[in-house]
């Protein structure tokens, strides 16, 4: 009897310190959810650049120096960078955007007169108006397109200032978390490997996965990314385009997407000069960035990026489209790691499962 009472009691406990700590649990979560693309890019970023820390600490014989010095190298050689290019990115944007906006307000753009004198563009107009219907009026349009972007600006203007405290915040929050991931995710990661109720060998393998995704998504794409947008940037300078540094930022980022990659920025633009009547231009334009596109794509991302995935690419696309829209930026990462994770626990659900399946399961 007193074995059943006590047992009674020990499991009452449980019962009662799982309860209080699932509810702490998810306020804790709630806490954090405002910081969870912070942390998920400081783990990222400590997964990439733990082996700098070490070699930092070789030569630092504090840890907690040397956890710093790794986070100012990252912040010179990386955050900056990136925001500098964000800054001029913005003010290229900006005057591109004054730019057209004073040509269309004193005149179609003779670009636009090119379109409408084309042969094409005559024959649409023509059709139009046998079906009683108006002619498209690009001038008009173009004007009704500055204004909708004019009134976009003043009425998210006044967010502005605190979408700037925010990123101050969230960037304050990720160097922080840095900062301790150097220091204590070792340790951060034995504690959580523990806590899987999974053999050794399928722990280590989903820990793996990981890391190997991480490598490829973030330092291969990235790479890719920079090169692309350099060469971008160079070969719209040659093609003699007002903003060859926003173009090729723009190219870089679209690199990120699998499959279709760099080519929704220069397939337009060679488009853009066949329309306007530089015929030799767009076709050198598709030659020339097609080439630079193959190379990338063939020589160097494979060896970067692909490497790491290890799953097909129509879930490579889906995972990177999919995850950039429910996690942002983060979901370049994210979204290839969870279908890898899935792929890694579906061979363990085989493996698990496959002894108690009855034989005509397969059939």
């Amino acid at each position: 009897m007193q074995t059943t009472s006590w047992t009674g009691r020990s499991g009452a406990r449980r019962i009662f310190l799982l309860v209080i700590l699932g509810a702490v649990l998810y306020f804790v979560a709630r806490i954090l959810a405002p910081f969870f693309a912070a942390l998920a890019w400081a783990a990222i970023l400590a997964t990439v650049f733990h082996p700098v820390y070490k070699w930092m600490g070789k030569r630092v014989e504090r840890r907690g120096v040397a956890s710093v010095a790794t986070c100012l190298l990252l912040v010179v050689a990386i955050i900056l960078p990136v925001l500098l290019l964000g800054f001029l990115m913005a003010g290229e944007s900006v005057r591109e955007y004054a730019t057209l906006e004073n040509v269309v307000a004193n005149g179609l753009p003779a670009r636009i007169e090119a379109i409408r004198n084309s042969a094409s563009y005559r024959g649409l107009a023509e059709d139009l108006k046998r079906m009683g219907l108006a002619g498209p009026g690009l001038g008009t349009a173009a004007m009704r397109v500055l204004r909708t972007g004019s009134r976009f600006l003043v009425e998210h203007s006044a967010s502005y200032l605190s979408d700037l405290l925010n990123f101050v915040l969230q960037l304050f929050v990720m160097l922080l978390g840095l900062y301790y991931l150097f220091l204590h995710g070792p340790q951060i990661l034995r504690e959580l490997r523990s806590l899987v109720p999974l053999r050794p060998e399928y722990k280590q393998e989903i820990f793996e996965k990981f890391q190997d995704v991480v490598h490829a998504t973030f330092t291969g794409n990235l790479a890719v990314a920079l090169i692309q947008a350099v060469l971008g940037s160079l070969g719209f300078l040659i093609f003699g385009l007002s903003a060859p540094l926003l173009l090729g930022a723009v190219m870089g980022l679209a690199s990120l997407v699998p499959i279709v990659g760099s080519s929704l920025v220069w397939v337009p633009v060679a488009l853009f000069f066949m329309l306007t009547g530089s015929i030799v231009k767009g076709l050198l334009v598709l030659v020339a960035f097609g080439l630079l596109a193959a190379s990338v794509d063939n020589i160097v991302k494979p060896i970067l990026v692909r490497r790491g995935m290890k799953i097909h690419t129509l879930w490579v696309f889906i995972s990177v489209i999919g995850g950039l829209s429910v996690f942002g930026f983060l979901g370049l990462v994210l979204g290839p790691f969870l279908f890898s994770l899935l792929v890694v626990l579906y061979e363990v659900y085989k493996v698990e499962f496959k002894r108690s399946w009855p034989d005509d399961a397969v059939t």
